[in-house]
């Protein structure tokens, strides 16, 4: 009697650990699952911003080629849209890209800030949209490498930005270069300038 005993409460212990155990694998699987779809919504959204991005961009490229007949100005940034960060983002692999992900709405917000600086302060509609066209296309890419260092995080598939001839990516990071160019060489021009009126 006292071993049948033993044996029904030693399979109570073992069947309750093994019933919680089992139960939490289920429940991490799910977490799991749910988190990894999280991350794609946040790449897609950070890939979506992009595109908003670079079609602001043509826009306003559009607008100053036709003489305002076609397309719109660009005064200010796109606005961002939330982006989820969910708890199953801070596990230790994958905590700095949930840090990334929650800075670059600070990014974007302090590029807005960059762009709206010449027009508050100085009243400088070229200026303006100049830097805006800049920051749009800087903003842009970083939300493309960082979709993409989400996706990497969360071993998701990868996505080129590409339709027919059109790539986001390059034609962003091309709007960034271009601009570098630019001050490189107005640099340059200063830089010149200034050694010519030492010479004098």
């Amino acid at each position: 009697m006292l071993s049948l005993l033993s044996t029904i409460v030693t399979s109570a212990v073992v069947a309750t650990v093994v019933g919680a155990l089992i139960n939490a694998w289920v429940e991490g699987r799910k977490l799991h699952r749910s988190t990894r779809l999280e991350a794609l919504r946040a790449a897609i959204i950070l890939e979506g911003y992009a595109i908003v991005c670079a079609e602001r961009i043509t826009e306003h490229e559009n607008a100053v080629s036709s003489g305002g007949h076609m397309g719109a100005l660009l005064g200010h940034i796109p606005d961002l849209p939330d982006l989820p960060v969910v708890t199953g983002f801070l596990k230790p692999q994958k905590a700095s890209v949930a840090d990334r992900l929650l800075v670059f709405a600070q990014e974007v917000q302090q590029a807005d800030q960059m762009a709206r600086f010449w027009w508050e302060v100085e009243g400088d509609e070229g200026a303006t949209q100049n830097e805006a066209t800049f920051q749009a296309a800087r903003v842009g890419s970083r939300a493309l490498k960082l979709a993409a260092e989400v996706r990497a995080a969360f071993k998701l598939p990868s996505r080129a930005l590409v339709f027919d001839d059109f790539d986001v990516c390059k034609y962003l990071e091309e709007r960034v270069q271009a601009k570098a160019e630019r001050d490189a060489a107005r640099a340059a021009s200063t830089f010149d300038e200034f050694e010519s009126d030492e010479d004098a």
